[in-house]
């Protein structure tokens, strides 16, 4: 009998962000500064100008909006696995010349013609195993370009849970120096890459657990037995500051 799991689990991820697309962006603002430093720091590497760039996870249009201001000359394709969030895309871009819209799994995404740069801004973390996907991308593409949630995230969190004895269901993120050792084993000539952390303030933990849900990212890992989170939320009724630690990876072939 065929493994439907992996199906199920790219049907529900794009139902809960599709059901996340209209308030988003009231509430993922790391995700907005993340956007303008990841734009910023791309324009700091003076790379090629592109013609043609493919965007994975584009969500509600955070880092298109500001490549077709870079590059209004660029045809860009605007890509999401959930449809509501390629709608919103497409809404605030409204009727912008040579960008279009496309719904398909950044995993495995063929672009035709092919791109100058392909990008991705904090969403290739969702994507496992990554090196397969990097592959399929780097071999479509003179550019890799993309940022992502690292290892050491929210930690106040993790260490409330880990003082009494509960595992938090968060995801496991990649290591800043493993993924930088990774992305030069593919051979490609080029690989510049920065690691910047933010951090956001929360009224308790309750209102961080929330801001995951409106944003679509409280799925837990495969495997967890949810909890009695109580004595989690008792540790943090006070204050519970999310760190965000955040890569910029950018691969030149």
């Amino acid at each position: 009998m065929a493994n439907n799991e992996p199906i199920r689990r790219r049907l529900a991820a794009a139902e809960r962000f599709s059901n996340a697309a209209e308030r988003y962006e009231q509430t993922a603002q790391i995700q907005k500064q993340a956007a303008v430093l990841f734009d910023a720091w791309l324009a700091e590497l003076k790379l090629d100008a592109p013609q043609r760039i493919a965007e994975i996870g584009c969500g509600t249009g955070l880092l298109t909006r500001l490549l077709h201001a870079r590059f209004p000359n660029a045809a860009i394709e605007a890509t999401d696995l959930a449809p509501a969030m390629v709608d919103y895309c497409r809404r605030v871009l409204g009727d912008a010349e040579g960008i279009r819209y496309r719904v398909c799994d950044g995993r495995d995404a063929r672009f035709d013609p092919m791109p100058d740069w392909i990008v991705s801004a904090m969403c290739l973390q969702w994507l496992r195993p990554l090196r397969p996907v990097l592959q399929h991308h780097l071999a479509q593409s003179k550019i890799l370009a993309f940022s992502l949630v690292l290892d050491g995230s929210f930690s106040v969190w993790r260490a409330a849970h880990a003082h009494v004895g509960i595992e938090p269901g968060l995801h496991s993120f990649p290591g800043f120096d493993a993924l930088l050792a990774e992305c030069r084993s593919l051979g490609a000539a080029h690989v510049h890459a920065k690691r910047i952390s933010l951090s956001e303030a929360h009224a308790n933990g309750m209102e961080f657990a929330a801001s995951l849900r409106l944003i679509g990212a409280d799925h837990p890992r495969d495997g967890h037995q949810p909890s009695n989170l109580r004595p989690v939320l008792r540790q943090l009724q006070n204050g519970c500051d999310a760190n965000y630690e955040i890569g910029f990876f950018c691969i030149r072939m």
